[in-house]
């Protein structure tokens, strides 16, 4: 773990629910904003509505539904630019996006271990026994059932996408996909697994523990002053976000 003299200076951002598109756009403008070094690394913890999404080395066949139905279900589907496969994220999951240069000394391999252990840490800390994490099957898991996800891309140097953590999510939606391309997985939560589902809790270990991994003394802001001081346009009106 870095020292405190190694520690770096970083921003921590918590959004109730925002819409993918909307997120996945801002994501992109911070990393562009972070190579220039308009803003420091970036934690940001926010929940999604529900949404499927399609990593760089997945297919859209993993998903068993038609635009149509997603669209009925008030669901929607996305091929983003992550790595990894299908996979979901919607109410009752924390998603945490990390936002980091890895320049000087980052390396990749560390980059995940520290999103995965974070992970880990969390669902220990919410009361979950025997959790397990797993660099190769890239999860974090109990007794076989996955309780979380990590998918990234780097470009110029800097980390995007980050993980996704069920607290108390309607475990449905993961039924009607392949997750992460591996069928024979079922997905949990902390919930289901006997644990305490709290968001705030639950949010406040991770956010603590990414911190902490990552070296950053993060900073609370909000998500409209960090675009702000990045130069980027704040959510448009309707994508459910909420300071």
């Amino acid at each position: 773990m870095p020292g405190a003299s190694t520690m770096q200076p970083g921003v921590l951002v918590r959004t109730d629910r925002l819409d993918y598109a909307q997120a996945w756009r801002i994501q992109r403008e911070l990393a562009a904003a972070r190579a220039q070094e308009r803003i420091p690394d970036v934690l940001w913890l926010l929940e999604h509505p529900p949404v499927y999404t399609i990593g760089r080395h997945g297919t859209r066949a993993d998903l068993f539904l038609s635009d149509a139905q997603l669209e009925l279900m008030g669901a929607s589907v996305h091929s983003v630019d992550r790595g990894g496969q299908m996979t979901w994220h919607g109410p009752g999951q924390t998603t945490a996006y990390a936002i980091l240069n890895l320049r000087p000394n980052r390396r990749v391999r560390t980059v995940v271990e520290n999103l995965l252990g974070a992970t880990a840490e969390c669902c220990t800390a919410a009361g979950v026994a025997d959790v397990q994490s797993d660099g190769d099957a890239i999860g974090v898991y109990h007794q076989g059932r996955k309780l979380g996800s990590v998918g990234i891309r780097i470009q110029h140097g800097i980390t995007t996408h980050g993980v996704g953590l069920n607290r108390n999510p309607d475990l449905e939606w993961f039924a009607l996909m392949t997750a992460c391309g591996a069928p024979g997985v079922p997905a949990s939560s902390i919930a289901a697994e006997g644990g305490d589902p709290d968001r705030e809790r639950v949010e406040t270990v991770l956010a603590s523990a990414l911190a902490r991994r990552f070296g950053l003394t993060t900073t609370p802001i909000s998500l409209e002053d960090l675009c702000a001081s990045a130069g980027i346009a704040t959510p448009a009106p309707g994508a459910h976000v909420t300071a």
